[in-house]
């Protein structure tokens, strides 16, 4: 499926089926000592990762792994609660049986939160780590989403479900719009081609996810643990987690290194496939260099 966002045919995987029970995708060489493993938002299936981003971080890493979250995308709906530390565990466990010593890690939102407790508590699986969009929890400090947002999403929580293939697109396509920036124009046709194909394949009526972030404790006293070179991307027009959370993160994280996007939302649109995948070149790099993460 054409990944939300992708302006081209999309990438084809070098090998995909299910490890640790969860649906994964390899892109590029499948040995590669040090792959790119990317950690998708909540609610998400991992095909929404722009192609464009895959196919850069293949000539970087040398391969990019990318699943689907548990009880999301073509993954069974989980039959009970779980826990973000479930979710890093699950991360580990697609390492384990492929036989992946340490991982360059990229995680959007929930999954950059997933990033830091693997980061935290397996950091010898970590050879660097890109958090794009995300928080390390919530803080009196730190404002939330938008009121807009909040009252968006508060409607949709306890409005009527969509039923049909189209209301789920429109479902999907609506909450991609409420995230998207003023730096790019949002597709909506490109986008509602993609969310058909989810609504059709990839539907899961109702997630943990939701609960799972909520549920987790805060991190920021832990962030100073964190020894890999560590890049931080966030946008200054994101109405999740305004750019407050990613400065605290940048700022709890020694030696890490913060981009702020002018105009981004809480996004990752295909126009910005090629600019992130050279800023995490550069986090790619730095791990190479003598003496870091030790």
């Amino acid at each position: 499926m054409e990944s939300i966002g992708s302006d081209g045919g999309s990438l084809e995987p070098t090998w995909s089926g299910r490890i640790a029970g969860l649906w994964t995708e390899i892109f590029g060489d499948e040995a590669a000592a040090e792959p790119a493993l990317l950690l998708s938002e909540a609610e998400a299936p991992s095909s929404r990762w722009p192609d464009e981003l895959i196919a850069a971080l293949c000539g970087a890493t040398g391969a990019v792994i990318r699943f689907d979250t548990r009880d999301a995308g073509r993954n069974e709906p989980s039959a009970g609660a779980y826990s973000l530390q479930d979710l890093a565990a699950d991360a580990v466990a697609i390492l384990d049986e492929r036989g992946v010593g340490r991982a360059h890690l990229i995680g959007r939102s929930m999954g950059g939160m997933i990033a830091q407790l693997v980061a935290l508590d397996h950091a010898d699986r970590v050879a660097s780590l890109t958090l794009v969009s995300t928080t390390a929890g919530v803080s009196p400090g730190l404002p939330g989403p938008e009121a807009w947002l909040v009252d968006k999403m508060a409607d949709r929580l306890f409005g009527d479900r969509p039923a049909s293939v189209e209301e789920r697109a429109e479902w999907i396509v609506e909450q991609l719009a409420w995230f998207s920036g003023r730096r790019y124009e949002f597709d909506r046709e490109r986008a509602m081609a993609a969310a058909r194909g989810e609504a059709t394949g990839e539907w899961h009526d109702a997630c943990g996810h939701g609960d799972a972030v909520v549920d987790a404790p805060a991190r920021y006293h832990r962030l100073a643990d964190i020894e890999v070179p560590t890049l931080v991307v966030h946008g200054t027009a994101d109405p999740v987690y305004s750019p407050d959370h990613g400065l605290a993160l940048a700022d709890g994280i020694p030696g890490a290194h913060l981009e702020l996007i002018d105009g981004l939302g809480h996004e990752v649109p295909a126009e910005f496939g090629g600019q992130l995948a050279r800023l995490v070149e550069g986090v790619v790099e730095r791990s190479r260099e003598p003496g870091a993460g030790s």
